[in-house]
């Protein structure tokens, strides 16, 4: 799969990351997920693969940007800096440097039932990443599909990475599950979704991909 990609991107963090650090995980992390038995995909539902996805690009990443995963389940950011290597577990719930991931297969159809292996950016709606607080001022959103091959299954994929260290309390909606025993989320607005979307750092290069995301993030871009 042949990516586009923002090669003026670079942040600074605790650790310098460029769009081609981004890119490369991007790749990487693809083959990863090709090499894993289909019936595992057809087995765990999408928030479940959205979560080993994350997982597997963090470590990914962390590994060629000389960083670390937070070892925290809940700890916050994803990717730390070397030097958080040895930091108590309240230290590492809230660390003050590093880089926060999350990812999602995004929104369809009513109705479309598709199952895993299907291939979904005809039928996307949205794109809505979640968090726990509305506190999260840098991100980097990461998109997923099964990303047509040609071949019997279509493996799930990254499709799109985007980010930005603008997002305010506002460009968050109102946190759900405050009550009972689910988890507390709360997912982004059109503001925070148009600043990920002027945040592009690599997208697939399909055009019914940068049609879609750019539709549903409200930015433009150019495919070269």
């Amino acid at each position: 799969m042949e990516y586009i990609v923002n090669s003026g991107f670079k942040i600074y963090c605790g650790f310098e990351v460029t769009g081609i650090h981004i890119s490369n995980a991007v790749a990487q992390t693809n083959t990863i997920l090709s090499d894993l038995p289909s019936t595992l995909y057809r087995i765990i539902d999408y928030k479940t693969t959205s979560a080993m996805i994350g997982a597997i690009f963090c470590d990914t990443l962390a590994g060629f940007i000389d960083g670390i995963v937070n070892p925290i389940e809940k700890g916050h950011p994803d990717i730390l800096p070397p030097e958080a290597q040895g930091c108590s577990e309240e230290q590492l719930r809230n660390y003050p440097e590093g880089l926060e991931v999350k990812c999602t297969i995004g929104n369809i159809v009513k109705g479309a039932n598709l199952r895993a292996g299907e291939t979904r950016i005809n039928n996307l709606t949205g794109i809505t990443w979640q968090a726990h607080h509305r506190e999260v001022k840098a991100l980097l959103g990461l998109v997923w599909d099964f990303v047509d091959n040609e071949q019997a299954f279509n493996y799930p994929a990254l499709t799109a990475a985007f980010y930005t260290d603008d997002l305010t309390a506002n460009d968050w909606g109102e946190i759900s599950g405050t009550t009972g025993r689910n988890t507390k989320v709360t997912g982004m607005l059109k503001g925070g979704k148009r600043k990920m979307g002027e945040g592009w750092v690599t997208m697939l290069r399909r055009p019914e991909y940068a049609s879609r995301y750019t539709e549903l993030l409200g930015f433009k871009i150019q495919m070269g």
